[in-house]
């Protein structure tokens, strides 16, 4: 059995720079797992991932796998599918892990990290936000926009191997740091996605609208909404700060496409759910988030109904 240091699970955008962090960090052998098929070929073809990091181009020798056909185990696998995918990745992390491996789940919103730790109960698993804004122009191209930071932690009790893992990334370039209680930096990150992801994509415009006269005063109401869901699990968020550190994502982001923007442009389903959905459920009908969640769908319903 072939043994890996790190493996990726989902070769999107988050996944590609992620491995890009981690070439640079030492590491030489990094399989990713991708769904399609013609994803694999695209890569070979191309003679691995090229990753466009500030004027650089740099081509990563990945190993593109199959997500059904398992090539080995790994210490740490990081999952980087959207949170719609994170059910079906489950059996292959099962496969490609041991009791000894670290599980990083990097999805938007509530939800997914919870699935996970409820199926893989005799694995080390672990939560993490990502501020990377990042793009995949193509199957085998990736164009990084700014942001290099992740934070990360377990909600069952703290792991040294998230500190080798923050070593390695860190070595890479990546600004990767482990934190005693990431459900309060998940809070946060579900701020900046709640506002940032559904403005972009019903406008399909760059993060920079959000920083335009209308997106500010959207933005105050849906985190006036986002702290009413906070508080019913413990959490008393600041609003000054928090839609600092948002408006500032956003600048720092500018040129960027978030997520949701890019499946709503790509005709994907998007994230809607666990992010704003989960938002107007502890809040109530009638509420900003769910009139913007279901303006998403009815965006996403649009595209299906006309193809």
């Amino acid at each position: 059995m072939q043994y890996y240091d790190l493996c990726i699970v989902g070769g999107g955008s988050i996944g590609g720079i992620i491995a890009y962090y981690s070439f640079r960090g030492g590491i030489t052998s990094i399989p990713v797992y991708y769904r399609s098929i013609e994803s694999i070929e695209a890569i070979m073809k191309n003679g691995g991932l090229t990753i466009k990091y500030g004027d650089k181009e740099y081509l990563l020798p990945i190993i593109p796998v199959h997500h059904s056909k398992p090539i080995g185990k790994c210490r740490f696998v990081i999952n980087t599918v959207k949170a719609y995918h994170v059910k079906d990745t489950i059996n292959l992390m099962h496969k490609i892990t041991d009791e000894d491996s670290l599980i990083l789940m990097l999805q938007n919103g509530f939800g997914s990290l919870e699935l996970v730790e409820e199926k893989m109960l005799n694995r080390y698993v672990a939560g993490g936000v990502v501020f990377i804004g990042a793009e995949r122009i193509n199957r085998y191209y990736i164009l990084h926009h700014g942001g290099r930071t992740i934070i990360a932690g377990r909600r069952k009790g703290f792991t040294a191997k998230l500190l080798e893992l923050m070593n390695i990334l860190n070595r890479g370039g990546c600004d990767f740091r482990v934190t005693s209680n990431i459900d309060l930096y998940r809070w946060i990150k579900l701020g900046v996605n709640a506002v940032i992801n559904p403005l972009t994509a019903i406008t399909r415009s760059k993060n920079k609208i959000v920083l335009t006269q209308y997106g500010r005063i959207l933005a105050e109401k849906i985190i006036d909404e986002l702290i009413i869901a906070a508080e019913k699990y413990g959490f008393k968020l600041d609003k000054k700060k928090l839609l600092t550190t948002i408006f500032r994502g956003a600048k720092n982001t500018s040129e960027n496409y978030s997520s949701m923007a890019q499946d709503i442009m790509n005709n994907k389903p998007t994230e809607i759910d666990y992010i704003n959905g989960f938002i107007a459920k502890h809040v109530g009908e009638k509420s900003v988030n769910e009139v913007i969640t279901l303006i998403v769908h009815l965006i996403e319903e649009s595209y299906m109904k006309n193809h």
